[in-house]
C-alpha cells in the first residue's frame, strides 16, 4: 500500500489467540489499520456495528454465533465486505457464504500473500457493490419522487383546472420559492388534499 493514502480499517473476528495476534501484526505490517478484535461471532456483528469497518477477517467457527451467521447479520444492516477463513469444507459453506454476501473466503493454513490478495480483490468487488446500492438508491428515490409529483400534478389539474404544463411550472415556482425540493412541496399539497377530503366527509 503505497503512502499518503488513507488505510484500510480491518475487522478482525478470530478466536484463536495465536493466529490472531499475527493476523493484526501482519496487517499493521502492511500498511492497514485494525480497528477491533472480536473474540466471538456476537461480537464481531456488535463490533462491525460500531467501527463501521472497511473489511471483516471472520472465521468460520466461532463461539455464540458462527462466522457465516454473524456475516449474515451483519450485511443485513449494512454491507460490509467479508473475506471467511475456514479450516474445513463443507458442502453447505458455498450456500450460505452467498446467503451472506461474504466476499471471499481462505481455507487454513493461510499465508499473508493469499490473505492480501483476497482482502484487496474483496475490498474492490464491495466498493462496486456499494457504488451500484447507490446508484440503486438514488433511483429508487427520483422514482417515488416522480410519483408524488405526478399524483400533485393530478390534484391540481382536477381541482383547480390547470393544464399539465401549468400544473408543473406552479410546483416549480412554489418549490423555489419556498426552498423546498419539489417532492416536499408535492407530498404537502397530496397531504393537504387529503386532509380537505377527510373534512368533506364529516
Amino acid at each position: 500500500m503505497s503512502e499518503g493514502k488513507t488505510k484500510k480499517r480491518i475487522l478482525i473476528a478470530e478466536d484463536d489467540h495465536w493466529l490472531c495476534t499475527s493476523l493484526v501484526e501482519a496487517l499493521e505490517d502492511k500498511g492497514y489499520e485494525v480497528v477491533g478484535i472480536a473474540r466471538t461471532g456476537k461480537e464481531a456483528v456488535e463490533q462491525a456495528l460500531a467501527h463501521q469497518p472497511d473489511l471483516i477477517i471472520m472465521d468460520i467457527r466461532m463461539p455464540e454465533l458462527d462466522g457465516l451467521e454473524a456475516a449474515r447479520q451483519i450485511n443485513e444492516k449494512t454491507f460490509i465486505p467479508i473475506v471467511l477463513l475456514t479450516a474445513f469444507a463443507d458442502p453447505t459453506f458455498l450456500e450460505r457464504a452467498r446467503k451472506a454476501r461474504v466476499l471471499g473466503y481462505l481455507m487454513k493454513p493461510i499465508s499473508i500473500a493469499e490473505l492480501i490478495s483476497a482482502i484487496e480483490i474483496a475490498f474492490n468487488i464491495g466498493r462496486q457493490i456499494n457504488h451500484l446500492e447507490i446508484e440503486i438508491e438514488n433511483l429508487r428515490e427520483e422514482l417515488e419522487a416522480r410519483k408524488v409529483i405526478e399524483r400533485a400534478k393530478g390534484f391540481l389539474m382536477d381541482a383547480y383546472g390547470f393544464k399539465e404544463g401549468e400544473a408543473m411550472r406552479f410546483l416549480q415556482k412554489e418549490a423555489a420559492k419556498r426552498r423546498v425540493k419539489l417532492k416536499v412541496l408535492a407530498q404537502a399539497i397530496l397531504d393537504m388534499a387529503e386532509k380537505l377530503l377527510e373534512e368533506a366527509k364529516k
